[in-house]
């Protein structure tokens, strides 16, 4: 399924420096890729974002608009998306935190009077999570995704090896620069870009949701 243009009026072109901030993606179990968590599997709410359908992360909600804004403000060039696999379609896999896609950065929006207006419009505007915020940034550039098999595996000893601080964990706030950023964007680069499919799989998923919410409550 191909992505969806969107109208770019209004976005602004960035310019970032040679760096990539790594962003937690909350991870469907059922699937054989580790697209966004959309049926709260985890939990943690239903995700939109990353939305590969218009290469854009901060365009379907403004739940993640601190950590965008704090990216946009330190120019990094790249978002890169990790999530730790909690799936049974590979066993091998499980509970291994691994690098599955990236985005370029090319323009940004502040669009906290669209997602505010939108929260509005439904009558529970305090739901916002930019309520409070002077702006909601959001991101629109080329992303590249890649099967779980092909993900980059991030490990604390590889972390370590970077010379950087952290653990592999959901709370893990890494900057990669220099050979950390060429390692992991090499590697992605090197296997099959399979954005398609993260779409069709969404689309799938999307479709599950709807047919659960308009289902007919048991009496």
């Amino acid at each position: 399924m191909p992505k969806v243009l969107i109208n770019l009026e209004g976005w602004q072109d960035f310019r970032g420096a040679n760096s990539g901030a790594l962003i937690f993606v909350e991870s469907s179990h059922q699937t054989q890729l580790p697209v966004r968590d959309q049926l709260n599997e985890n939990g943690k709410g239903h995700f939109f974002e990353p939305n590969y359908e218009t290469s854009t992360w901060g365009l379907a909600s403004c739940s993640n608009s601190k950590g965008i804004n704090a990216v946009v403000k330190a120019k990094n060039r790249y978002l890169v998306f990790g999530t730790r696999y909690e799936g049974h379609n590979n066993p091998s896999f499980r509970n291994k935190f691994v690098i599955m896609g990236y985005q370029q950065i090319e323009k940004v929006k502040d669009l906290r009077s669209r997602h505010v207006q939108h929260y509005m419009s439904m009558g529970n505007a305090e739901e916002a999570d930019c309520i409070n915020l002077d702006k909601a940034m959001a991101t629109w550039g080329p992303m590249r995704f890649v099967s779980l098999e092909d993900s980059f595996v991030l490990t604390d000893e590889q972390i370590k090896a970077w010379g950087l601080k952290g653990r592999a964990t959901r709370q893990l706030k890494l900057v990669l620069e220099g050979e950390a950023l060429k390692t992991v964007l090499s590697h992605l680069d090197s296997k099959p870009d399979r954005t398609e499919d993260y779409i069709t799989t969404v689309e799938e998923l999307k479709a599950a949701l709807t047919e659960t919410e308009d289902a007919p409550a048991e009496t």
